[in-house]
């Protein structure tokens, strides 16, 4: 399972990363054809970021920010959709900051809780125990 947890972990991160850079490729006009494939990652990133919480929600004492992560993984989800029909004209660059926000905040969430996984079941860097093993 640590293994798993690592790459559902990395895949949050390279998919996050990769949204910021194709995001602000989208926003500035320079990639309009990339929609599509930061959708495409999108759904990864929040895929991958479900795969964290549920792990997190099986083996952490506290579920709030398990919880939490799924919740806020259907709003990425949602607000990703929905973007381009929430308040458009002049005023659109706000739903586009609360876009990037709510992205960066999943990034940390998922991260977070990988940390907090790997705290409680003793695979901390560079301990090699029999836990690490599992």
């Amino acid at each position: 399972m640590r293994k798993f947890l690592f790459a559902a972990q990395m895949l949050v991160r390279i998919a996050g990363a990769a949204q910021i850079l194709l995001g602000f490729l989208i926003w500035f006009g320079i990639g309009a054809s990339l929609v599509q494939l930061h959708f495409a990652i999108g759904g990864i990133f929040v895929l991958a970021l479900w795969i964290v919480a549920v792990i997190a929600l099986f083996v952490l004492p506290t579920r709030g920010m398990a919880l939490l992560a799924l919740i806020w993984g259907a709003l990425v989800l949602w607000l990703g959709m929905a973007q381009t029909t929430l308040m458009v004209g002049s005023m659109h660059w706000v739903i586009r900051v609360v876009h990037l926000l709510v992205g960066l905040a999943a990034i940390g969430l998922g991260d977070r809780l990988a940390a907090a996984v790997n705290r409680h079941r003793g695979w901390g860097r560079g301990r090699n125990t029999e836990a690490s093993a599992s």
